[in-house]
């Protein structure tokens, strides 16, 4: 009996052994259709983040060159538009027997800095008509008031000085300090502020082509506000005033007239002071 036990235990042993061998390694599927769909999904997956990688990549340089090709218009255009309006500007200078042109832009004050002298001009009537003014440089001599001065015959030099007015009434120009120079091959103009004074000019613009020069002292004029004539074409624009066809700055010439007759004014001018329009306007006996 214990004989017959032994054999069956033994024979229980070699039938578990099989057992658990076989659970400890897995068997290959012999379904054909499992691997099929595996490696179909696997296939399929791969194809389709390809093309997504390949349209994403080809959508995005698409993408880019046109907005490149976009931007590149947009900035030729515009710089198309500048030089278009500077090009108008310096023929109607040339047509007009002059080498350069100056405009008074406005008033600017005393304590204006250069962002906020810029802002003046993109305010002003000039950023319309020419808006290449926008991005003129400064010169900044010290003062109240703002000119744009174009140079329409290029082969002439320019060379900005500082000038103050002698006890017998004439101009000395300090040419041993300049401060601003222009020599035919940079940007055709640039801003000027100057004038701390309505008496007279605080600036030296000096001219130089060959054996040929002149130099202009740019002021208004206490007469009718207007630039005092000078060897360059006024391309200011003078604005109408109340839409009665006599402009703004004929009036403010008349009241500047009127002031500049009184003793106590003229004193003050003496000691150094200026009249100075501020864009406000009293009617007066119905007149402005």
């Amino acid at each position: 009996m214990l004989k017959y036990n032994k054999y069956i235990m033994t024979l229980l042993m070699v039938l578990i052994m099989p057992a658990l061998v076989s659970g400890c390694v897995a068997k290959p599927s012999e379904d054909s259709n499992l691997t099929e769909d595996k490696t179909t999904a696997t296939t399929t997956e791969a194809t389709t983040e390809a093309t997504t990688e390949a349209t994403t990549e080809a959508a995005t340089e698409a993408t880019t060159e046109a907005t490149t090709e976009a931007t590149i218009e947009a900035t030729t255009e515009a710089s198309v538009q500048k030089d278009t309006d500077l090009s108008k500007l310096q023929n109607t200078i040339l047509d007009n027997k002059e080498s350069v042109g100056i405009a008074y832009i406005g008033y600017v004050g005393y304590e204006a800095d250069e962002e906020e002298i810029i802002n003046f001009v993109k305010d002003s009537q000039y950023a319309d008509k020419y808006d290449f003014l926008c991005g003129a440089p400064l010169v900044n001599v010290g003062g109240a008031e703002l000119y744009a001065v174009v140079i329409a015959d290029t082969k002439y030099s320019v060379s900005v000085y500082r000038a103050e007015i002698t006890d017998n009434g004439e101009y000395s120009v300090n040419t041993d300090n300049t401060l601003y120079n222009y020599n035919g091959n940079g940007i055709d103009y640039f801003l000027l502020r100057c004038n701390e004074s309505e008496i007279h000019s605080n600036v030296s613009l000096s001219f130089k082509k060959g054996n040929d020069s002149f130099s202009v002292f740019p002021m208004l004029s206490g007469m009718d506000g207007q630039l005092v004539d000078g060897n360059y074409y006024d391309f200011s624009i003078y604005s109408d005033y109340g839409g009665s066809g006599e402009s703004e700055d004929k009036n403010v010439a008349i009241a500047r007239e009127i002031l500049l007759e009184s003793q106590e004014v003229q004193y003050y001018i003496s000691m150094g002071m200026s009249v100075q329009y501020t864009g406000q306007i009293d009617e007066i006996e119905g007149r402005p």
